[in-house]
Formats: structure tokens, C-alpha cells, sequence
């Protein structure tokens, strides 16, 4: 046989190709064994994934499982219709809106705040968490110079609101971490922009303005993402031992890994837990309204990887 056998797992295809030196019988015989093996393992490994948590949307509600930064329904509603529907009869809309007036300064940098978001709990927490989903941004999309986006954060299990309002802060491996997927922006290029993490660790660096803002860990060759499509998002994060830096985070886009970091002290307790999850629309000098959608959410403790139509 000319074809080696094709294993898909997470999210890689293994291929077993033939040794030169081997008959085709021989070939053909290990060949099956190691497929069959592969596959038991990684069989095995699916049987035992938890799905945590599964959003289509397609109630045409928001679910109590959700909260929302507030009840205005045209910054955050579901959405109906088809051209913004990747599949089934509905997804969900984010709006940020522009901000009139004066503009406002904190920390030594011109503010016109815009933000529109919604959250999922999963407590107590788990210490790996794989989140996949669907989004697009509007034709029309532009954050300016900054924004930030949808992602993961671990709170302590004890006093899950320990992971607000610190802002500038450095995580002491006590209180908590976050880590976003975003797209940022970048000179000569078309907005959304370049994807990156942007991540609050025990361990980040000082800010030259002495405060400590998030650290952003971009693709490597750069990866840019266009409006008016859909792409497929998945993010991994695998918390450390406490006091160890073997923790790890990975992003994926339509089924290709992008970033992959590794050794992260994420905590010095096994109190911190992942255990949130936001999709956010924060625009830090916003000038016109900014849309994006997003649909068919899993949250597992296994790789998900893209739909299986988008994979053939």
C-alpha cells in the first residue's frame, strides 16, 4: 500500500509512513499495530474528556448560565439574522458603541472607554481547560490602537471574585491570573490585526510606566485575521504545579496551532483554578461602533478542534 495510515488527533494528523528497509507485509502488518494502538490512546484519551460547558444559542436566549455587563440589548443581544448565523437559526452579537465627548486620562493615557461583554462560570475550576469557538468580526470593524477580547481566568475556588479590578497589577500566584485572545493592532495592516495572548502571570515584566500591564505573546510567523469571515478559535491553558513554571497556553485558528508557551508559573496555590471564561469587546479609545459575533462555544478538558464540515 502507497498511503500511510492518517491518525487524526488533537490537532495534528500522525502519519506512519514505510521504512525502506521493510517487506510489504512486514510494512503492512506493524503499520495496522501502531494505526491501532494510536488510536486505542487516543480513544481512550476522548472517552475520558469532560465537555464542561456547550453554547449554539440557538434557544434565542441567553441563558442563566451567562452573565452580562448590563441589560442593554444593543450592545450584546442574540442574533437572528442569516448572514451573521454561522449555523442553526442563531448566534450571539457584541457591540461596543462610540464615545462622544471629552475624552477622559488614567494613568498618564487618553481614555474613551467602550465595553460590551458576557461571562460563564465553571466552578469550582479546572486545572486544564480547552475553549473553542466561532467568531466574525463586522466589515467595518476597527479598535483603533487597542482592544482587548475573549478569554480565560482563574479565580480562587474559595473567593471566585478575587480575579477583578486589578488592572496595572501583578498576580502574586495567590490571587489570580488572566490570559485573553486578541487581536491587536498593527501598523500597515487591516484591523482586526495580529493575533496574540495578552496575559496577567506572577512572573510578567514592569511596564516602563511602572505599572504592570498585560504581556502580549504574539504568533510566530505573525498570523492576521480578516473581517467578514468566520474563523474557528480554540485556546488551551494547562495550570502549573504550584510554584512550578510548567504551566503552558496555545492558541489555535481554524484547526492550525499558532502559539504555543510554555513553562508559566500561573499560581503557588492549588486554590486558583480556571474557572471563567468571557467573551469581551473592550475598546480603550473607541471613535465609531465596533460589531463582532460569535457561535457554537465548547469549553472541554480535551482538544475540540474546528466542526466536521470544516475539516473536510
Amino acid at each position: 500500500m502507497n498511503c500511510p495510515f492518517r491518525v487524526w488527533c488533537k490537532p495534528r494528523f500522525v502519519n506512519i509512513k514505510p521504512e525502506k528497509s521493510m517487506s510489504g507485509d512486514s510494512l503492512h502488518g506493524v503499520g495496522l499495530i501502531t494505526a491501532l494502538i494510536l488510536c486505542l490512546v487516543m480513544l481512550n484519551s476522548r472517552l475520558g474528556a469532560e465537555v464542561i460547558f456547550r453554547e449554539d444559542f440557538e434557544s434565542g436566549k441567553l441563558g442563566q448560565q451567562w452573565e452580562r455587563l448590563s441589560d442593554d440589548l444593543q450592545r450584546a443581544d442574540i442574533e437572528s439574522r442569516a448572514a451573521n448565523v454561522r449555523s442553526g437559526k442563531y448566534s450571539f452579537r457584541l457591540t461596543s458603541f462610540a464615545v462622544a465627548g471629552e475624552e477622559k486620562v488614567m494613568h498618564g493615557y487618553a481614555y474613551k472607554e467602550s465595553d460590551s461583554w458576557i461571562q460563564t462560570w465553571f466552578l469550582p475550576g479546572y486545572d486544564r481547560v480547552y475553549c473553542r469557538w466561532y467568531a466574525k468580526f463586522a466589515e467595518d470593524f476597527d479598535q483603533g490602537r487597542q482592544m482587548h477580547w475573549c478569554g480565560l481566568r482563574g479565580c480562587r475556588s474559595d473567593n471566585p471574585r478575587s480575579g477583578f479590578g486589578r488592572a496595572g497589577e501583578r498576580p502574586d500566584g495567590f490571587d489570580r491570573f488572566t490570559t485573553s485572545v486578541e487581536p491587536a493592532f498593527t501598523d500597515g495592516n487591516e484591523p482586526p490585526g495580529q493575533m496574540c495572548f495578552y496575559t496577567y502571570w506572577p512572573d510578567m515584566k514592569q511596564s516602563g510606566d511602572g505599572f504592570y500591564w498585560g504581556t502580549r505573546f504574539y504568533a510566530d510567523p505573525s498570523f492576521f485575521i480578516q473581517r467578514g469571515r468566520w474563523y474557528c478559535f480554540e485556546v488551551m491553558v494547562r495550570l502549573n504545579q504550584p510554584g512550578e513554571p510548567d504551566g503552558e497556553q496555545a492558541l489555535w485558528v481554524d484547526g492550525k496551532q499558532i502559539i504555543h508557551n510554555t513553562g508559566i508559573r500561573w499560581r503557588d496555590t492549588d486554590l486558583l483554578k480556571l474557572n471563567l471564561f468571557k467573551f469581551g469587546l473592550y475598546i480603550h479609545y473607541c471613535t465609531h461602533d465596533c460589531t463582532y459575533w460569535v457561535d457554537d462555544l465548547t469549553i472541554s478538558t480535551d482538544y475540540v478542534g474546528p466542526d466536521q464540515e470544516q475539516r473536510k
